[in-house]
């Protein structure tokens, strides 16, 4: 069945795509395996860091226009689960420029911290210059570490070419799992709330 599946023809085609909606949802995982991609030659690092940074730029964006439109609802919901809200608008209102920087890269505050951000009024303006300096930031420390893992990779096993399909079936079972898992955590706590 995958026999004929070639990666090398299916990673330029549809490469880009994937990497934007994996990076405007989430996206460290999704921007190291396209950094081994671009040293495997599948993919160019500069688009891998250009697509990488505009889709990371363009969901907080949202999450902010979100925030200053909905916060007055937004932070309730994230109070209920559980996120220290207090503690994380105290930082935004105290350093608001390395808030918006550091954002992406602070486990569990990739959704709520760009909604905290737009509730707390700063101005649209500073959040999107700062938010792009960060998302580029973002992208290309990704994908650089993805490009140097593939460089390791490669001396460790050699070439990587009969290794694709595999890491590739893997990566979409991981993500696919971890989907499935985030789902039922949701309606686990959607349950628990009622």
């Amino acid at each position: 069945m995958f026999e004929h599946l070639d990666l090398a023809q299916l990673l330029p085609a549809y490469g880009y795509p994937v990497l934007f909606l994996g990076c405007l949802l989430e996206g460290e995982s999704m921007l190291l395996l396209a950094g081994i991609a671009a040293h495997q030659g599948l993919l160019g690092f500069t688009a891998v860091v250009f697509w990488a940074t505009l889709a990371g730029a363009l969901g907080d964006q949202l999450l902010f226009w979100i925030g200053r439109r909905a916060g007055d609802r937004a932070v309730p919901w994230l109070q209920r689960r559980g996120l220290a809200i207090e503690r994380v608008t105290g930082l935004i209102e105290r350093y608001p420029h390395l808030s918006i920087f550091a954002v992406r890269f602070l486990y569990g505050m990739r959704l709520a911290g760009p909604l905290l951000i737009g509730a707390s009024r700063v101005g649209p303006l500073r959040f999107l210059l700062i938010n792009l300096l960060g998302a580029f930031c973002w992208a290309l420390l990704f994908a650089t570490a993805g490009y140097w893992a593939g460089q390791l990779l490669e001396q460790w096993l050699g070439n990587l070419r009969p290794y694709r399909l595999p890491v590739f079936v893997g990566v979409v079972l991981v993500f696919t799992g971890i989907a499935v898992w985030r789902y039922a955590r949701h309606r686990q706590r959607r349950k628990l709330d009622t």
